[in-house]
């Protein structure tokens, strides 16, 4: 990577500001560069050159500006001809080249910052992160070059959508945007300003999470030096956790996870959660999550509930205990870890087996309103009664649940999250007045068609009566 550091902070942010300006307005009016351009094979690659170099879309001898993509605090992006790969017949030629604002360069530290995104990126090789190529500096200009995509922010989801004549999955999309979050917590790098601009779809519906320009490293993680790009101040308040609002404590990837829940509860209800208020006002407000969707699974709204609590110790830690949760793993992971503990208390081990769901009759969609919606709020409000061990309340609203949609995913998932929290009950008193309070309700349990069938509760059930 080229290092542009030396004398950074005096470089001049107008002059960049005006070449930028000056680009995009020629541009508006059709660069005499695009129709070479278009067909920028060996024999043309030195004409294209010569005009670029005449009309000033020449960078570093290297890249010939055709298009202005579009422009955000970090500063003013366009796709341009990487001559390099031109010339070695790469069929990637072309690529994005961001210039920095001059807004944002008026910071002193700006442009260390730019140089640190670029460096930071290019540490995160994954395929929902975007791809750095290089930082460098042409005069005044200082610039990144990164992988050229094709589509648009979730902001603008909906012209893709048009673009494209198909509806993306949200869990899909939700579940890519985590993982490359969750991949960024995992080498030590704090986003700090996520929100719908910063998060790309593709035509072929691969997310990309762009710009960690201000991102910080975690405690955890290494650095040759203490700068904190969080000192520029640059974060998107309705967007913003608490904790970087106020901006007294370190960044954390708690801090992403609340951007997350926004994003992805956004992307399924078409609703900010809190109405576009921001963190510290909702908390003032004791506000609480608004919207719905038909199409979330219980457990994925659960997730996002979690993500969108207001104090960052509720939250999830970071993106990869989000997509555990989001995707269900976190659940079934507990309940082997509960009862593999049952396995040293009982002799002649059980294995874990559940029953296949035959699936719902009658899809969820083809319910009334108003089933949906008490189907939805059993639910809830046996996971409310779940959440403090009283096991025989939450049955009673799963079983509601159940008799409104027998074999629906989510209330299988539910039922499923109840012998797991029976299993983990009994596991951790390993005690015969543990194992009577909680006959009567496994007895109950079996009642229940799913659960009469499911070796894990006769397992248990047996495991309780051999310690009584």
């Amino acid at each position: 990577m080229s290092d542009p550091s030396e004398d950074l902070t005096q470089i001049s942010a107008d002059a960049t500001e005006v070449f930028v300006t000056e680009v995009a307005g020629r541009m508006q009016q059709g660069s005499l560069t695009a129709s070479i351009a278009t067909d920028a094979g060996h024999d043309n690659l030195e004409v294209l050159v010569g005009r670029a170099r005449e009309e000033g879309l020449l960078i570093r001898d290297r890249f010939v500006l055709l298009e202005q993509l579009g422009a955000g605090g970090m500063g003013t992006v366009f796709t341009a001809i990487d001559l390099r790969r031109a010339e070695a017949d790469d069929p990637n030629s072309h690529v994005a080249i961001k210039f920095l604002s001059a807004a944002f360069s008026e910071h002193p530290d700006a442009l260390v910052s730019l140089q640190r995104e670029a460096r930071k990126t290019q540490q995160l090789a994954h395929p929902n992160v975007v791809t750095v190529f290089d930082f460098d500096r042409d005069g005044d200009r200082v610039f990144m070059t990164m992988e050229l995509l094709d589509g648009e922010p979730l902001s603008r989801l909906d012209r893709l959508e048009q673009r494209t004549g198909k509806v993306f999955d949200r869990s899909d999309l939700v579940r890519q945007f985590a993982e490359g979050l969750a991949y960024a917590h995992s080498q030590g790098v704090v986003h700090c300003d996520l929100k719908p601009d910063n998060v790309f779809v593709t035509v072929a519906g691969r997310v990309k999470v762009l710009d960690f320009g201000i991102a910080r490293l975690t405690q955890e993680a290494e650095q040759a030096d203490q700068y904190d790009a969080g000192r520029l101040g640059a974060l998107t308040r309705r967007f913003a956790s608490i904790e970087m609002l106020v901006g007294n404590t370190e960044s954390h990837p708690a801090d992403d996870v609340y951007a997350l829940g926004l994003i992805g509860w956004w992307l399924f209800t078409g609703e900010h959660a809190y109405g576009g208020t921001s963190a510290d006002e909702a908390l003032a407000q004791s506000l609480v999550p608004v919207g719905s969707s038909k199409v979330w699974r219980e457990r994925e709204r659960r997730a996002l509930a979690r993500a969108l609590r207001l104090t960052r110790n509720a939250r999830q830690r970071d993106a990869g205990e989000f997509l555990a949760l989001f995707q269900g793993t976190a659940q079934r992971n507990r309940l082997l870890a509960g009862l593999a503990l049952l396995l040293v208390i009982v002799s002649g081990g059980w294995v874990y087996q559940s029953v296949a769901p035959t699936g719902p009759e009658v899809p969820f969609s083809e319910l009334s309103p108003a089933a949906q919606q008490d189907f939805t709020a059993n639910l809830a409000q046996g996971y409310e009664h779940l959440e403090i061990s009283d096991i025989d309340g939450a049955l009673r609203f799963f079983d509601a649940a159940w008799l409104i949609h027998p074999w629906n995913p989510d209330a299988v998932d539910a039922l499923d999250a109840l012998v797991e929290r029976v299993a983990v009950l009994f596991a951790d008193a390993r005690s015969p007045d543990m194992a009577a309070l909680l006959q009567p309700s496994l007895e109950a349990m079996r009642s229940n068609p799913y659960l009469a069938e499911q070796s894990d509760l006769g397992n248990l059930t047996e495991a309780v009566s051999a310690v009584q």
